[in-house]
């Protein structure tokens, strides 16, 4: 995962574009043309090498095809700048400030209370429905914990029905190990540390399968510091997921 640097938001490393801002990085532009360009020299080369379609040759043609090029690229740089222009766009500025700041308050009522599953409501409505990175507000690290304790619930909903499929045994994995190596900060040990110990960790032992000793173990393999790497995580503990129980 990565930081988005425009909003914020926590997105998979490998995008063009970011899904909730729509912010693409100057590389992500860079990708795509280099992309398109590959796509018509790789027809241009097709085409000479076949004789029953090859273009006439000589300066038209060649022209032909350099200004194709040319208009690919003044295309690619407009689209840049209008991406750019959209998301400096003052009023979805104002938008997502007030927004930010009211559901600041709301947070920083909600962590004062320690309710859990209202820090993960607001995140969740935040990050999901109105596309709004809260990224800054304080305690933001706390509602994405919360919201990813929120999920796990409700995945253990379906481990207690004695029926699991692979994907779920994965998020299951992923809500522990997320909360086992880095769920929170020093400040949310109050709030959180119960939960990891009390319900946390006797779900990972008593009802994953591993000991502490395997997770230690597990700790340089599944992270992408600092943050614990889903997919790293799939590919060492997909072999322990028949022994859920």
């Amino acid at each position: 995962m990565m930081i988005c640097p425009n909003c914020g938001a926590e997105i998979e490393k490998d995008v063009d574009r970011c899904p909730y801002c729509g912010y693409m990085s100057k590389e992500s532009v860079e990708r795509k043309y280099h992309a398109v360009i590959k796509s018509i020299k790789d027809k241009t080369e097709k085409k000479e090498k076949d004789p029953g379609k090859a273009l006439v040759k000589g300066f038209f043609s060649g022209t032909r095809i350099k200004v194709i090029t040319l208009t690919i690229i003044a295309l690619l740089v407009v689209l840049f700048f209008v991406e750019i222009a959209r998301n400096l766009f003052p009023s979805e500025q104002a938008y997502a400030s007030a927004y930010k700041e009211i559901a600041g308050e709301e947070l920083e009522k909600a962590y004062k209370e320690k309710d859990i599953e209202k820090m993960a409501k607001i995140y969740d409505k935040a990050y999901y429905k109105d596309r709004v990175s809260l990224y800054g507000v304080p305690h933001y690290e706390a509602a994405i914990v919360s919201s990813n304790y929120m999920n796990l619930k409700q995945c253990l909903e379906v481990l207690d029905s004695g029926e699991i499929d692979t994907k779920e045994a994965e998020e299951i994995t992923y809500y522990c190990f997320y909360f086992y190596y880095e769920a929170y900060d020093d400040e949310d040990d109050e709030i959180f540390d119960p939960i990891r110990n009390d319900e946390i960790i006797p779900i990972i032992t008593d009802r994953l399968g591993f000991t502490i000793e395997d997770m230690e173990g597990f700790r340089d393999k599944v992270m992408y510091p600092p943050h614990v790497d889903r997919t790293k995580i799939y590919k060492v503990t997909k072999k322990y997921y028949k022994n859920y129980k």
